[in-house]
């Protein structure tokens, strides 16, 4: 009974909580320096033909918007705005009645306007926070807390890693990136597994494999002079090209090692806790084949998230005329050297996981 009462209070606060927070961030226009406007009609013309030189062809159609000001000294106030949308939504969007957007206000003949920037999306992002935090809680209770403060505290270091780089304008700003990824890893491990022969293990394991994967993706990079490689292709780069995607590829190279190290690591040690007298050999072997077992899934996450990435620039490129060689080679090339890198790393990590486990294991329990 009192199992019951207590699953019933949690979901309870459970949805109180989603609720108090919906409407909270729903009605936070006025935390803003910016105006912000809710849409209260909207005046749809009739969709228009367009066609490009390429022969794309798409339909757009012009809005005329009524937006009540929800903030700042014209609060309360009804504008007009206008907003033109296409069928395909490249470079627009829609909007309907009740969407809340950000606002300037402008004159056209005389007459006050609002003219809309972007869409104010808080409410959807803090609710998918707060899903996560709810689902986390609901499968490991207190424990994925700590998971969840190791994600804030490595974002607020990235950006505080960010800030310092584009505040001094270093040079040699890969090194800055690489220390970090090292810090990232000590502190997830240490809140998640705790200060003890795992975490050890598995940090070991993972600094090597990521370490060994960089030295031969950037030797190898060396030696063929970097060609065929644009790094002039990464988006909005305003410092060294190169550094900058070698401190992204450590950083992701990192995140797929750390997931290979982590599965083979923890399995290692739950096997040693179920069944003391297992021998050394037999702790590397099941590192292996754990090792062999995941290896194949983990590459083939690595190429979706880089599909992912690539899709929407490869269609545009392929849309206006482009050849397959070169839509590879400026949307393309440098995420398939960074899925082959990771994939290095994960290969690595597999036999340095499993060794230093049966290493550590095998003499006796930990």
């Amino acid at each position: 009974m009192r199992v019951k009462k207590k699953y019933l209070i949690e979901w309870l606060l459970i949805i109180l909580s989603g609720i108090l927070i919906y409407f909270l961030v729903d009605n936070d226009a006025f935390l803003y320096k910016d105006p912000v406007a809710q849409i209260v009609s909207v005046t749809n013309s009739k969709a228009t033909k367009t066609e490009d030189t390429y022969k794309n062809k798409d339909m757009t159609t012009e809005q005329t918007l009524k937006v009540k000001v929800l903030n700042g000294h014209r609060k309360g106030e009804v504008l007009t705005a206008k907003n033109t949308f296409s069928k395909s939504g490249g470079y627009d969007q829609r909007f309907y009645r009740g969407q809340k957007v950000f606002i300037k206000f402008e004159k056209s003949d005389g007459k006050l306007m609002a003219m809309i920037n972007n869409y104010k999306r808080d409410v959807y992002l803090i609710m998918l926070c707060w899903a996560v935090v709810v689902l986390l809680f609901l499968v490991t209770q207190i424990r994925g807390f700590t998971s969840l403060i190791s994600v804030i505290l490595n974002f607020i270091i990235f950006l505080l890693c960010v800030q310092l780089d584009v505040k001094w304008n270093i040079n040699n700003f890969f090194w800055i990136f690489a220390t970090v990824a090292v810090i990232f890893l000590a502190l997830s491990l240490v809140l998640v597994i705790g200060f003890n022969w795992q975490c050890l293990v598995t940090f070991s394991s993972i600094f090597i494999g990521t370490t060994l994967a960089m030295i031969i993706g950037v030797v190898a990079m060396q030696v063929t002079n970097d060609k065929g490689v644009h790094y002039e292709a990464l988006d909005f780069a305003t410092q060294s090209p190169k550094q900058l995607f070698l401190a992204a590829t450590v950083i992701g190279l990192l995140g797929a090692v750390m997931d290979a190290a982590t599965d083979i690591v923890s399995t290692l040690f739950e096997m040693k806790r179920t069944q003391p007298g297992i021998s050394r050999k037999q702790l590397f072997i099941s590192g292996q084949n754990v090792g062999k077992a995941i290896m194949g899934p983990l590459v083939n996450v690595l190429l979706l998230i880089f599909f992912a990435e690539t899709v929407t620039m490869a269609v545009l490129f392929f849309r206006t005329g482009n050849s397959i060689v070169y839509t590879f080679e400026w949307t393309m090339s440098l995420g398939i050297i960074q899925s082959l890198i990771s994939g290095i790393g994960i290969t690595l990590v597999i036999p340095s996981a499993s060794l230093l486990s049966s290493l550590v294991l095998g003499g006796g329990e930990k």
